[in-house]
């Protein structure tokens, strides 16, 4: 009688060769280090404060890659701890001799706001109520002029109705709510900023906030422009001479008026000094030295007239007379004089150093 012998399965072979290789691999690859008790295990490496090695980043490369294609229940496990500890080696956390956890802890952005991904049908009202929130709420907190939305579009929302903020550099918790709306202390609990503290950039909830006029993004600033002429009443010229029209000169000011003259010879002026008229006492507001006596360098400025005259002054003569410069004298746009105004009439002008 012959004995039939049995079928050898061949199926279970390669998970065993793996498994055996990669037992070979783990024990050869840690006998040559200084530590006979160093594991593959992030947390050995923290609390025994090893270096990393190279070949230890290899062994746990292999063991993941093993351990994915086996489908072992620790697959997972293995596979964060390699990017983990591959992150740190290349981030040269081991340079100091010890491996420390990263705090994995995203401060960018509050725990307080969810990130929304725009669907197709979806419009901002009806996000708007799905989360308890006004279209204006939305729009301020992602910078949207309109309520109009395209799918894909990732929308940052507040879990509690308010705004989405950007941290500045100059912010503190008590000039945001102070600007913006809410609590001073509303914002840092909602925040958790007791624990990780403002910095430039970071998103935050305030709740019940809302932006200032000036800074929605629909804002858009009025146009201003200024309209410049001159009576010529408040003193006589002497010596005039035409210097010629001045085009292109550029500057905030309206082209051909006395304060583009003006400023064009002095740009450490302001550029919102407004009209002629209100120069003295809007420079002298933001710490110029306003007063009655002239200097070479000075702008000359009057109210006379229906909108004031500005100039400048070149020079300051020894009988007390100045020479002055100015655009739109006597309502003659982009044209430039040089004349001199007697000693007599020096004192009617403000000067404005």
């Amino acid at each position: 009688m012959t004995r039939k012998r049995k079928k050898i399965n061949l199926k279970w072979v390669p998970y065993i060769l793996a498994a055996a290789a990669t037992l070979a691999i783990v024990t050869i690859g840690s006998l040559d280090k200084k530590n006979a008790d160093i594991n593959l295990s992030l947390d050995a490496f923290a609390e025994n404060n090893y270096k990393i090695s190279v070949d230890q980043l290899s062994e746990l490369y292999v063991v993941a890659d093993l351990s994915d294609s086996l489908g072992l229940a620790s697959a997972s496990d293995v596979a964060s701890n390699f990017v983990v500890t591959s992150s740190m080696y290349e981030a040269g956390q081991t340079s100091s001799g010890k491996i420390e956890k990263p705090n994995i802890t995203d401060v960018s952005t509050s725990h307080s706001i969810i990130e929304y991904t725009v669907l197709e049908g979806d419009t901002m009202s009806s996000i708007a109520d799905l989360y308890g929130l006004t279209t204006d709420q939305i729009r301020w907190s992602n910078g949207l002029k309109t309520t109009t939305l395209v799918a894909g579009t990732k929308l940052l929302l507040p879990k509690t109705p308010g705004i989405v903020y950007t941290v500045k550099a100059t912010d503190t918790a008590r000039s945001i709510a102070a600007r913006y709306g809410g609590s001073e202390k509303e914002i840092v609990e909602l925040n958790n900023l007791d624990v990780s503290g403002l910095s430039e950039g970071m998103k935050i909830v305030i709740k019940g906030g809302s932006l200032p006029v000036v800074e929605r993004p629909e804002y858009v600033a009025p146009a201003v422009r200024y309209f410049y002429t001159y009576l010529g009443s408040t003193s006589e010229r002497q010596n005039i001479q035409v210097i010629g029209y001045k085009y292109g000169l550029g500057g905030p000011y309206v082209g051909g008026q006395c304060t583009q003259w003006a400023w064009y010879n002095r740009k450490d002026l302001p550029a919102n000094l407004g009209n002629a008229n209100a120069w003295a006492r809007n420079a002298a507001a933001r710490g110029y030295t306003v007063n009655r006596t002239p200097s070479a360098g000075a702008i000359f400025q009057t109210t006379s007239g229906w909108y004031g005259h500005v100039g400048y002054v070149e020079a300051v003569n020894s009988d007390g007379s100045i020479v002055v410069s100015e655009m739109n004298y006597n309502y003659r746009a982009y044209l430039v004089i040089r004349s001199t105004i007697p000693a007599s009439s020096v004192g009617n002008f403000n000067y404005i150093h």
